[in-house]
């Protein structure tokens, strides 16, 4: 099932505590590209990266956010630490992220 803004707002409403909720609607925010949605994907990545940590994405994708927010400190703070926790897998989901992110932080 393909989720619009609409859709992943409603699914946020029903537990505003779930990070992978609060994930998928700051990466469709992204991909709106307005002032307002990166503004509201920003507030929502940073939630989803404070209750879930380990998720290796939100960090490539909050990254990104702040960089189309002119936000490159943070942009820098979240992709070192993104890219920290890659280091740490071993195998698995994710570990793909650390050259996507390293080359983010190249490019600041």
């Amino acid at each position: 099932m393909a989720f619009d803004i609409t859709k992943l707002r409603k699914l946020v409403a029903l537990d505003e505590d779930d990070p992978l909720s609060r994930f998928a609607l700051g990466q469709m925010l992204l991909q709106d590209g307005s002032s307002e949605s990166l503004n509201e994907a920003a507030e929502h990545l940073i939630f989803a990266n404070a209750k879930a940590p380990d998720h290796l994405a939100t960090y490539h994708v909050l990254g990104q956010v702040l960089i189309k927010l002119r936000r490159n400190d943070d942009a820098r703070s979240v992709l070192e630490a993104g890219c920290e926790k890659v280091g740490l897998v071993g195998e698995g989901m994710g570990r793909d992220l650390g050259p996507a992110m390293s080359e983010l932080l190249r490019q600041l």
